[in-house]
């Protein structure tokens, strides 16, 4: 805009001063000597100092004007190709069926990460009920164990495997019957210590052998079997000794053993009970 304008007063000044020009050619041959008065104005000599115009001459030099033509349409488009994005999805929608092949839904789940899911979630289910199924299991041996240990001052008769064990008790500790320790009681309650000294060791006996801190078997000794008590536990292999010397004076030297002696024998089994629970699970 700038430059038409420009251009219109170039124009105006050139059609004033055109008449001027042309009657002083007419007058002489000499324009640059015969000038208008226009010419020789302030606006003509200014004219002369700018480069659209021929002092020589006394006429404007022509300017060549291209027209720029803008593109309103496109003025705000950056002239660039299409992105990826635009290109990827033009092929997807090209060819609809390659894309819902591997996917569930459309939502781009594949089948094989639904596998893998599914994989992953069962081997956590397995291991939990792995880790609960142990637990349990532990919970239940340690319940049963000391049930029964504990159970026999309840009263309950021996069951299957305690009578295999007996068979391997000398023939005088053998009772069927009873429950060797709940019957102890009752007849150390009733000062018949004679008769419970026996129940006693056989009762040690059959708990030390399903314990694993010794073996029954015919043939063995009192002193055998504490040898061989003595090699897992020192303190079981001591009570265990008590308990057979007052076995065996009474029941083979007839010597009387005392409410004290008695005692002291029970508080120890007690404490054997208790210790034999340390070494494991029953056998």
């Amino acid at each position: 805009m700038f430059e038409f304008s420009r251009l219109r007063c170039l124009l105006g000044l050139w059609i004033a001063l055109a008449p001027a020009a042309a009657s002083a050619q007419d007058a002489s041959g000499n324009p640059s000597l015969n000038l208008s008065p226009a010419a020789r104005s302030p606006v003509g000599e200014s004219l002369s100092a700018t480069p659209w115009y021929d002092a020589d001459q006394n006429q404007l030099i022509p300017i060549t004007v291209v027209p720029r033509r803008d593109d309103s349409v496109n003025r705000e488009s950056r002239w660039l190709p299409k992105a990826p994005a635009i290109q990827a999805k033009s092929k997807a929608n090209a060819n609809p069926t390659t894309g819902n092949a591997s996917t569930l839904f459309g939502s781009g789940f594949t089948l094989s990460n639904l596998f893998g899911w599914l994989f992953l979630v069962s081997m956590v289910i397995v291991i939990v009920g792995l880790i609960v199924y142990a637990i349990g299991r532990a919970e239940v041996k340690l319940a049963s164990a000391e049930s029964e240990s504990g159970g026999a001052a309840h009263g309950k008769l021996p069951d299957q495997q305690t009578l295999e064990r007996m068979k391997h008790l000398p023939p005088e500790l053998r009772r069927t019957d009873v429950n060797l320790r709940s019957e102890c009681e009752r007849l150390m309650q009733a000062e018949e210590y004679d008769k419970a000294i026996i129940l006693l060791l056989g009762h040690q006996l059959l708990l030390l052998d399903k314990y694993g801190l010794l073996r029954l078997a015919r043939g063995k000794t009192n002193g055998k079997y504490v040898r061989e008590t003595h090699s897992h536990d020192a303190s079981c292999a001591a009570w265990l000794r008590q308990t057979a010397d007052a076995f065996e004076h009474s029941y083979f030297g007839r010597h009387e053993i005392g409410n004290d002696v008695f005692a002291r024998l029970w508080e120890q089994n007690r404490e054997m009970e208790h210790l034999a629970l340390t070494h494991g699970a029953p056998h």
